[in-house]
């Protein structure tokens, strides 16, 4: 089973995705990444795709999924600066107006 290292700095929660989102076993990892976070009472979740070279609908629909919880409870779904494909699909879907970036 796929995990994603996890981890908590102060008020935010960290999610290192460590390979393409592009099936249902990485997105599951990053459902569970996510619940993991959310259930210590994190809000801010942070999400680093820098070893993501591979984005797909599947990849992007768990990526919204987390964000619509957090919106949900005032909180915030945050990403780490982007490059490459993964840049280009999140500002082609105008995502880089729904995911602040984390500096």
């Amino acid at each position: 089973m796929e995990n994603y290292e996890t981890s908590i700095v102060g008020e935010k929660g960290y999610i290192k995705v460590s390979r393409d989102l592009d099936s249902e076993q990485s997105g599951e990892a990053l459902r569970r990444a996510f619940n993991q976070i959310y259930e210590q009472g994190k809000r801010t979740i942070v999400l680093d795709l820098q070893d993501v070279q591979i984005i797909n609908s599947y990849g992007i629909g768990k990526v919204l999924m987390c964000y619509k919880h957090l919106k949900a409870e005032n909180g915030v779904l945050m990403v780490k600066p982007l490059q490459g494909f993964v840049k280009e699909t999140f500002e082609l879907l105008m995502l880089d107006k729904l995911l602040p970036v984390e500096e």
